[in-house]
């Protein structure tokens, strides 16, 4: 499977500077200042995924995806962020995320996938796991002047995750082959603290974290498990309206599910470097 190339992005710092010399002549948005902003970048995580599913035959003690099924822990994904201040102090915002992995390996070792089901050591099987992450936030500025920007998020992570796997022989088929599929939507809240610090007009610092906690009865919701997030990143303008950007992200998923087509865990981890282009209005 193709993976996302971060392809456009000589072509829109080109742009940019092209764009700097033609924006002289207008008013500088001041940083913290812009009504919108936009961002579109690459991202370059390294995984650690564990799941357990119990639906329609999967389930067991837990599989690590990239250890026993060869999904590789080294993935280059896109990512893409809108930003809309609505007053000097109250911001709208909403990024997205995705991942597609998939891996043809052949067992060295037998694999327990489900309730006394074993994928025998030697079957090839084909592993896929996509996830499309969708944060959605409000935040509001309690600290904010020329220097500085502290505000308080509130949102909810929505998180969508499907697996697959299809293996040549197993245990109960005596060398038959056997696909099983699962997917579950996992929204969360979550609280969390952003902070800026502009260093020049053109040049920005950022801190994020973010977490949330959710442990309910079970007969209430479907979903229940933790959440954090923290990015360190820079921005720096080269024109009133575009500018570029880099930081370092983490961030951990634990969540239990109770659907029709997932009952099990899901234990999602990753970091990495990011790179895009951004623009404000």
């Amino acid at each position: 499977m193709a993976m996302y190339r971060p392809s456009l992005i000589p072509v829109c710092l080109a742009a940019g500077l092209l764009m700097q010399g033609a924006a002289q002549g207008e008013d500088w948005i001041r940083l913290g200042e812009e009504r919108v902003k936009l961002g579109a970048g690459a991202v370059l995580n390294a995984f650690d995924t564990e799941l357990r599913v119990n639906a329609k035959g999967i389930g067991g003690g837990g599989v690590d995806l990239e250890d026993d099924l060869g999904l590789s822990s080294d993935y280059r994904s896109f990512w893409g962020y809108a930003q809309w201040r609505v007053a000097p102090r109250h911001r709208l915002m909403l990024s997205y995320s995705q991942s597609r992995r998939d891996a043809d390996v052949t067992a060295l070792t037998d694999i327990e996938i489900g309730d006394g089901q074993v994928i025998q050591a030697g079957a090839t099987v084909h592993t896929e796991l996509n996830t499309n992450m969708l944060p959605i936030r409000y935040a509001y500025s309690f600290v904010k002047d020329e220097s500085h920007e502290l505000a308080l998020s509130l949102g909810v992570h929505w998180n969508r995750v499907e697996f697959v796997v299809d293996a040549s022989a197993w245990v109960e088929d005596e060398g038959g082959r056997r696909r099983v599929e699962a997917k579950a939507d996992a929204p969360l809240p979550l609280i969390g603290l952003a902070y800026d610090y502009y260093l020049s007009p053109r040049w920005a610092i950022n801190l994020s974290g973010e977490l949330f906690y959710l442990k309910l009865n079970s007969n209430l919701v479907t979903y229940q498990g933790s959440l954090y997030n923290a990015r360190l990143g820079t921005e720096y303008w080269l024109s009133n309206h575009f500018g570029v950007g880099g930081a370092v992200s983490v961030f951990g998923l634990d969540v239990d599910v109770d659907d029709p087509d997932w009952k099990g865990s899901l234990d999602f981890r990753y970091w990495g470097p990011q790179l895009y282009v951004v623009g404000r209005f």
